[in-house]
């Protein structure tokens, strides 16, 4: 596939001090969903110590979903321009603020020039790299970051500690659109960015209608404008009982409101990486998407992929035989019955 013939060279030292670090800055600027993949160790780390200071460095449009979680100590939101010198004096002067923090450990889960460059910059004792190309899941290779640095000890932490604030404000909202705070919430999300990662919109009808007939339920729809049209469709087209939230809520606002989600099936998007980060049951359907990189992980999550046909995984944004087989082969009967096995596992 491509990329599994880069070899990166990632850079480490190990935190050998018996004492836990006093601080620890994690870097990671995009995307939403790459952000959110972070959560699950970086909660097992402020579990381990909570003593010790956890600050997170990310980009300004981003900050908003690290601040929703009770995890971090402080976030920094960097604004860069698109002029490469002056991007280069602003990283300089990031790098410098972050040297006078005097952070212990620093963990690059961005790895690439500008976080390289901020961390040598900032000089701590202890530091580790993200791997970018191996083929395993993200989250994965998020922990083992942290394993090599020295946290041997630390297991992926699915119970992410949102802010009361946000959480009370997202009941709020979800009560204020009829929900009554028992039904059953199901989110489709069908937000894939290429056409090689949309599932038919025929089949989210007739997966809806089968949700529905299997006992009562509320759909739900977040995310950005780029769903509005395939969510008002759905909703009109079924009769579906729904609450349309499309660009009605802020980042830390859709973490909250999905703690309280009892199923989401998703193509690859942020929406799908917030949810399997917060323990909710999780049918990811991936089309050009590569599996081995970005699914979704933990036994409360299932991914329909393309990883096992010869063009599968290609990373493409149109298909080079124009029917999607790797996506429209799963049909709602099969997407209904990851759903099933999963709320009979998990019954939230």
């Amino acid at each position: 596939m491509q990329y599994d013939h880069i070899k990166e060279q990632r850079s480490f030292r190990p935190w050998r001090e018996t004492k836990a670090p006093q601080k620890i800055l994690i870097i990671r600027f995009y995307a939403i969903g790459d952000i959110a993949i972070t959560f699950p160790a970086c909660a097992s780390l402020h579990e381990k110590y909570p003593e010790t200071q956890i600050d997170y460095l990310t980009v300004h449009s981003n900050e908003e979903l690290p601040e929703g979680v009770m995890i971090f100590n402080q976030i920094f939101g960097m604004h860069f321009s698109n002029l490469a010198v002056k991007k280069l004096i602003e990283t300089l002067q990031w790098g410098l603020k972050i040297r006078r923090h005097k952070y212990d450990v620093i963990i690059d889960l961005q790895r690439n020039r500008i976080s390289r460059l901020i961390r040598r910059i900032a000089g701590p004792s202890s530091w580790g790299e993200f791997d970018r190309f191996s083929p395993n899941p993200a989250g994965v290779r998020v922990l083992e970051t942290f394993k090599r640095i020295g946290f041997a000890e630390l297991e992926l932490n699915f119970k992410i500690p949102v802010t009361v604030h946000l959480l009370n404000q997202g009941k709020n909202l979800l009560i204020k659109n009829g929900w009554n705070g028992s039904e059953k919430l199901i989110i489709l999300n069908p937000a894939g960015l290429f056409e090689t990662r949309n599932w038919p919109i025929q089949n989210y009808i007739q997966l809806s209608k089968l949700i529905q007939a299997s006992g009562p339920v509320k759909f739900l729809f977040l995310g950005t404008d780029r769903i509005r049209e395939k969510a008002d469709y759905l909703i009109r087209t079924v009769g579906m009982n729904a609450i349309n939230l499309v660009n009605q809520t802020s980042l830390g606002m859709a973490l909250a409101i999905m703690q309280m989600v009892s199923a989401v099936i998703s193509e690859d998007s942020g929406l799908m990486h917030i949810a399997w980060v917060s323990g909710v049951p999780t049918v990811g359907l991936f089309g050009s998407s590569r599996h081995d990189w970005s699914s979704p992980i933990g036994s409360h999550s299932r991914c329909l992929h393309s990883g096992d046909l010869p063009c599968g995984a290609c990373m493409a944004a149109k298909c080079k035989y124009s029917d999607t087989h790797c996506l429209s082969r799963y049909t709602p009967e099969m997407v209904f019955k990851k759903y099933e096995e999963l709320q009979k596992l998990f019954n939230r």
